[in-house]
């Protein structure tokens, strides 16, 4: 049975077209997901942010409020972990009985990591703390790591992780035991550093 040079050309186009429409939908697939995953970062960022400042700002007259928002965007561990900061420090009944008023400011704040629906977000933020109308009693410093995921169109915190500087110490693994590869630094040597040029 003879193939005429038509059908040739003809098959050759449906396969060319074919070919095409897939790598279309690859590449329109893609674009899709690297944009939801791009969103999910700047949107996850504002949130967090927002997040924290209710969290840990508030006064005698709005606290009740800010911890029940707060305990709405938790799942996960995070309930428990905010739980117990709230109720180990009383925190409630304490704000309203010293006066106190904790103002945050955030100074940067950036994402870790993420996917489309999940965020880790560092915080660096200053919490300023006054009681009963007093000045300024202390400007605390500190660094937070919300991990976060997406449940329908709000992002929800499932880890809170506050970095102090004893945390932070803590991660650091100090042994005495070199690990494998390692090279040893040179032995200092004995001859004496130049010294300075007298002033002429």
């Amino acid at each position: 049975m003879r193939v005429t040079t038509g059908r040739i050309v003809a098959a050759s186009l449906v396969i060319l077209l074919v070919a095409a429409t897939a790598v279309t939908v690859f590449l329109g697939i893609r674009f899709f997901d690297d944009r939801a995953t791009e969103n999910a970062r700047n949107s996850s960022l504002e949130a967090a942010k927002g997040y924290a400042t209710t969290m840990f700002g508030y006064t005698p007259e709005n606290v009740d409020q800010h911890i029940a928002e707060s305990k709405s965007v938790l799942t996960g561990a995070a309930k428990p972990t905010y739980d117990d900061l709230v109720t180990k420090n009383n925190l409630a009944a304490e704000v309203r009985k010293q006066g106190v008023v904790s103002a945050v400011t955030i100074q940067d704040a950036g994402v870790v990591t993420n996917t489309k629906d999940t965020s880790q977000v560092l915080i660096f933020m200053n919490q300023s703390v006054t009681r009963n109308k007093k000045e300024l009693v202390r400007v605390d410093p500190s660094r937070l790591t919300f991990t976060m995921v997406k449940q329908g169109d709000r992002w929800m915190i499932n880890g809170i992780d506050v970095i102090t500087d004893d945390s932070f110490r803590s991660r650091i693994e100090q042994t005495d035991t070199p690990p494998p590869g390692a090279v040893p630094l040179p032995a200092p040597s004995s001859t004496p550093a130049p010294s300075s040029p007298p002033a002429g």
